[in-house]
Parts: C-alpha cells; sequence; structure tokens
C-alpha cells in the first residue's frame, strides 16, 4: 500500500544522495530516485518494513513533508 497523503514517509539514504546525483530516495520499482519518484510508506509500514541496502547502511524512513523540504 502507497500513501499520498501528506502524513506518508520515504527512505533517504544521505550516501546514496551523494554518490548518485541527489539520487538518494527509495522507490520499490526502480531503486534509488530522486524524490519525485520515492515510494511512498504509510506509519504502519515504517514499523514493518525492512530498509533496503544503501552505501554505509544509512537508509531511514523521513517523512515525506520534510523530505520535500529539506531534500528535495
Amino acid at each position: 500500500m502507497t500513501s499520498t497523503a501528506s502524513g506518508s514517509w520515504v527512505v533517504y539514504s544521505p550516501n546514496e544522495s551523494a554518490v548518485s546525483d541527489s539520487a538518494g530516495f527509495w522507490s520499490n520499482e526502480f531503486g534509488w530516485v530522486l524524490l519525485d519518484q520515492a515510494t511512498r510508506f504509510s506509519k504502519e509500514e515504517t514499523g514493518s518494513l525492512q530498509l533496503p541496502l544503501s552505501t554505509g547502511r544509512d537508509a531511514r524512513f523521513v517523512p515525506w513533508q520534510e523530505a520535500r523540504q529539506y531534500y528535495g
């Protein structure tokens, strides 16, 4: 289930962003991508899903609104 509401979350990796021209957000379909292609997750999903592998293992869930404001 993918949420598009303001309460959604995305996976962000600062290291992936640094080595991939800002493509530090996770897409279930495409892998590491820019924010506008990132898969959005519900709060419930953030507690039950495993994070994808990332350089330095630094991937984490961040609120979509925060990602848009600071990383977009």
